[in-house]
């Protein structure tokens, strides 16, 4: 009876063995049909493969173009233009102020300043707060063109002067017909210099002032060339000159507005 019992026991684990194996089989079969499907899976892969597309992201490499930034240097070069700039604004003291070391026998000068070839001089009356005379000698028009007085000095009718002397609040506005764009702007002061306070130029920017002496006083009796630089490159169409009459005694007079071409480059 127990010999009997165990050949059962071996019989049937074999037997279940037998079908599992067939039936794992055709599970396996069955997984075999999903692996099918991670074959469609495998094609998500190629969409992966569109991610190399992403590649376009080396395209990002315009980045690169990013050396456009080296165009930026051009900027810098642009600044360079800009150096040009400094052209515009080189205009410097072309005259002594010192009296001592200008003048000579009181009203002569030491050296004599030759006006370099190029210069525009002012060729238009735009407003004046007053003068000697409305037309003639020492209207506003004789500070008009190239001086006709310098080297000389003294009270010349050739030249602009107020209607009263040592009066404060008087002042001298020049044009251009043609704007101009100068490094300096030259004024001829051939009587009782010194008093000039404020110039003012207008372009096409608009109004600036480039000159301002907050205590104008006597600087001798022989003429004198105040040398302003303009410290822009804008065109200039118009100069105007304040004066302290009242700090420098006696008529101070005129005798031309010139601006100086920038040199060239």
């Amino acid at each position: 009876m127990n010999f009997h019992l165990r050949r059962i026991s071996i019989v049937a684990p074999m037997f279940v063995m037998l079908a599992c194996f067939a039936g794992c089989g055709d599970d396996t079969g069955g997984s075999g049909g999903t692996g099918g499907t991670a074959g469609s899976g495998g094609s998500g892969a190629s969409g992966g493969t569109g991610g190399t597309g992403g590649q376009g992201g080396t395209g990002g490499q315009g980045g690169t173009g990013g050396q456009g930034g080296t165009g930026g240097m051009t900027s810098s070069s642009s600044s360079g233009t800009g150096g040009n700039m400094a052209l515009c604004n080189d205009g410097e003291v072309v005259d002594e102020v010192d009296d001592t070391k200008r003048c000579i026998n009181v009203t002569n000068l030491v050296n004599v300043i030759e006006a370099p070839a190029g210069v525009v001089w002012a060729d238009q009356e735009v407003a004046v707060s007053s003068e000697y005379s409305p037309a003639g000698g020492y209207s506003a028009s004789q500070a008009l063109g190239a001086p006709n007085v310098y080297p000389d000095a003294g009270d010349e009718s050739k030249a602009w002067a107020t209607e009263t002397e040592d009066k404060a609040g008087e002042f001298l506005t020049v044009g251009f017909s043609t704007p101009v764009t100068g490094e300096a702007v030259w004024i001829y002061e051939t009587f009782n210099p010194g008093a000039v306070k404020k110039v003012t130029i207008t372009t096409s920017e608009g109004a600036k002032v480039i000159y301002d002496n907050p205590a104008p006083k006597s600087i001798g009796a022989c003429a004198h060339i105040l040398s302003v630089p303009t410290l822009t490159c804008a065109k200039i169409s118009s100069v105007r000159i304040d004066l302290a009459s009242e700090a420098v005694s006696g008529y101070n007079e005129i005798d031309a507005v010139g601006i100086l071409p920038p040199p060239t480059p």
